[in-house]
């Protein structure tokens, strides 16, 4: 079982996956698609933030490979680097025998979030392995840098969701609070996600990835990386034209 990530810290969105792949003796592998640099960030307080927040979990450090920071893939490029971004996870993963790859939702929030959907997409096509989108955050129908948190798109399918207890919910909030270099971004994200956990019957779900829905934008209207400065989606989109159903 292979989990992508954007970014260090991007696991908030898997934590009961990871937990349950665990409690069931699974071999899981996570791989960060990006080095998390963004503005000058310390990569190495990132990666270690995120090897504590997951050993805290029981997953080996070996299973664990920050596959941007080996091969300097920019945080906020992945979109121009795919072609050694797929050879990277094809030199590391071909041999794996993975039955499911687990990838950011294709949902428009992050430009490097649909980059290593494409990634994902794909390895799975390649080795034949399930295909499983987590949401993170997205801003359908939003103004502004205003966005949802873990807020899966209708338009991506069916949800797949799975239990989390009290106390299992807790533990997800309190392991935000580990990334400690992004408190800024947790500033913003931490209130929603917290509300979600406490409110919502299901707040983790997956969905199964429908890859003719890369030959679209993710929803109508501006994306919220559009909207925060980002790539423009006719940018993003001839960037990665290749690896997009069409």
């Amino acid at each position: 079982m292979l989990f992508l990530l954007a970014h260090p810290d991007d696991e908030f969105g898997v934590f009961p996956w990871i937990e349950q792949a665990m409690a069931e003796g699974r071999q899981i592998h996570l791989a960060w698609m990006t080095d998390g640099g963004w503005g000058g960030q310390d990569i190495l307080r990132r990666q270690h933030e995120s090897e504590k927040v997951l050993t805290a979990l029981g997953v080996p450090l070996t299973s664990m490979r920050f596959l941007g920071a080996q091969h300097a893939f920019a945080d906020g490029d992945l979109c121009n680097q795919l072609d050694p971004a797929i050879e990277a996870l094809r030199a590391h993963y071909a041999g794996a025998s993975l039955d499911e790859i687990i990838v950011p939702a294709w949902e428009g929030g992050h430009p490097d979030h649909d980059a290593s959907h494409l990634a994902g997409l794909a390895l799975a096509t390649e080795l034949g392995a399930a295909l499983f989108q987590y949401t993170l955050y997205q801003g359908e129908g939003l103004p502004g840098p205003v966005f949802r948190v873990l807020s899966p798109m209708a338009r991506n399918g069916p949800l797949l969701p799975i239990s989390v207890g009290i106390g299992q919910r807790l533990r997800c909030i309190l392991a935000c609070l580990q990334f400690r270099s992004q408190w800024k971004s947790f500033v913003g994200l931490l209130p929603f996600y917290a509300l979600k956990l406490c409110f919502s019957r299901h707040p983790f779900v997956l969905q199964p990835v429908l890859p003719q829905r890369t030959a679209e934008r993710p929803h109508p209207g501006p994306l919220l990386y559009e909207r925060r400065g980002g790539p423009g989606w006719e940018e993003f989109a001839a960037r990665t034209a290749p690896y997009r159903h069409r």
